[in-house]
Parts: structure tokens; sequence; C-alpha cells
């Protein structure tokens, strides 16, 4: 479960997330949409841990996301996401690009 509560974040005096607050149960499939600029993508990087946030609370499975003890690598290796640009590796198959990290990883 990923559980949000009241997560804002800035670059610089621009605030990018204001009081975002969300749960997002087991086996539950969400998108996140909304127009280019308005914060899709440093919301999912914030609760992966690859952008931290200035005040809230995000918690998966348990984990406090934010708090400066938790191991972050152990927490990603849980956290699956798929970034805008893909990235793909264009020597390799589809089902090889989507896997690579699971295998690698865990």
């Amino acid at each position: 479960m990923i559980s949000m509560n009241k997560v804002s974040k800035h670059f610089g005096t621009f605030q990018v997330l204001t009081d975002c607050t969300t749960q997002v149960h087991k086996g539950e499939v969400i998108v996140v949409c909304g127009p280019s600029g308005s914060g899709k993508s440093t919301l999912i990087k914030c609760v992966n841990g690859l952008e931290p946030f200035q005040s809230g609370e995000i918690i998966v499975n348990g984990v406090s996301v934010g708090d400066p003890k938790t191991n972050l690598s152990k927490l990603r290796s849980t956290v699956g996401m798929v970034f805008q640009n893909f990235e793909l590796f264009p020597h390799m198959k589809i089902i090889d690009n989507l896997c690579i990290a699971q295998v690698k990883v865990l």
C-alpha cells in the first residue's frame, strides 16, 4: 500500500505539489494524469524517493520514504515505475526491457 499525507514539494520558490493526500491499496491500478507541468512525474518520483519533498509523509508498504534512516535502495526494489520517456534499451526486446530491473535487483 502507498499512503501520502499532505505531501508538498518546492523547486526553489515554485511549489509543485501542495498537500497531496491519497492512498493506493494493494492490487489497485491507478493513473496519474494532468496537463504538462502539473507535477505528475514529481509526485511519482517522490513516492520512489528519487525526489525529496519538503513536508508531509509518504509510506510505502509500512516504510517511510522521507525518513533519513530508510534504505531507499531496498525500498525501490519493491516499487516499480516507468519513466515518461521510457528510456528503453534499443538492442533488447520489450519484455526484456520490462524485466531487467527485477532480474538485476531481485
